[in-house]
C-alpha cells in the first residue's frame, strides 16, 4: 500500500506566514514608538538590534504590506462565500444585542475623536511617546542644522567653512582614516561607507558650528570613531 503523496498546503503556508509578520509588526511598532526623532537617529547613527531607525521603518512598512496580503489570501482560502455568510450571521446576532453594539460604536467613536482632538487618555499615550523621543536629544546629539547629514562635502564647505575648499575637507577626513570617494558624497554616505556616524564625520572636520549654522574649521580635526 503506497502512502498518499502530500501536497503543498497554501492554507497552512498563509496561516504560518501571518505569525512572523504579526510579530515583526508588534516589535517594530514598539521600537519606533521608543526611538529618537529622525534628525537625531540619522545624525548619531542610532541603532537597536543592529538596525537603524530607517531600517526599522522599512521593516515595519514591508511586513505591514505582507501581513495585509497574507490576510486577504487567508480570507480567500477559507472560502469567501462562507466567510461572508459567517460575517452576515454574526452581524445579525450583533444587531440583536443593541447594548453591546451601541457600546462598541461609542468606544470606536470616542477613540477616533479623542485621538484627533488630543484629549486624555489618548493624548497621554501620544505625549508619552513624544517625551521618550525628546529624551534622546542632547546638545551633543543634535545636528548644527536639520539634516546636516545630507550635506555633501562641497555643501558643507560652502555652509560651514568658507575658508576651506571641499578638497581640504576631504583631505582632513582621509587623514583621520576615512575613505572618501568624492566631494559630492554626503556626510551620511561617507559615514555609512566607513562604519561610523554622520556626527563623527562632521566632528572630524573640526567645525565649531553656531546656532545659525555658520562655523569655522579648526585644524585637522580629530579622530573620533
Amino acid at each position: 500500500m503506497t502512502t498518499p503523496k502530500k501536497t503543498f498546503s497554501w492554507r497552512a503556508f498563509i496561516s504560518l506566514g501571518l505569525v512572523p509578520s504579526f510579530l515583526v509588526l508588534v516589535v517594530s511598532g514598539i521600537i519606533l514608538y521608543l526611538a529618537p526623532a529622525g534628525r537625531v537617529a540619522n545624525w548619531t547613527d542610532w541603532q537597536l538590534l543592529g538596525l537603524t531607525k530607517t531600517e526599522w521603518q522599512e521593516q515595519h512598512t514591508i511586513f505591514s504590506l505582507l501581513f495585509a496580503i497574507l490576510s486577504i489570501f487567508h480570507l480567500l482560502s477559507i472560502n469567501w462565500k462562507a466567510f461572508w455568510s459567517y460575517i452576515v450571521s454574526k452581524t445579525r446576532k450583533g444587531l440583536s444585542k443593541p447594548i453591546e453594539l451601541s457600546l462598541i460604536i461609542i468606544l470606536s467613536l470616542v477613540t477616533g475623536i479623542g485621538t484627533y482632538k488630543g484629549v486624555p487618555p489618548f493624548s497621554t499615550i501620544n505625549n508619552f511617546g513624544e517625551t521618550l523621543t525628546d529624551s534622546w536629544e542632547t546638545t551633543e546629539g543634535q545636528a548644527p542644522i536639520p539634516h546636516t547629514e545630507r550635506f555633501t562635502l562641497s555643501e558643507t564647505a560652502a555652509r560651514f567653512t568658507p575658508g576651506k575648499s571641499p578638497q581640504e575637507l576631504r583631505k582632513i577626513l582621509e587623514n583621520n582614516g576615512l575613505s572618501v570617494e568624492s566631494v559630492d558624497q554626503t556626510l551620511e554616505n561617507i559615514a555609512e561607507q566607513n562604519g561610523t556616524s554622520a556626527k563623527n564625520v562632521f566632528d572630524m572636520l573640526g567645525i565649531e558650528a553656531t546656532a545659525s549654522g555658520k562655523g569655522q574649521g579648526s585644524g585637522q580635526g580629530r579622530r573620533n570613531r
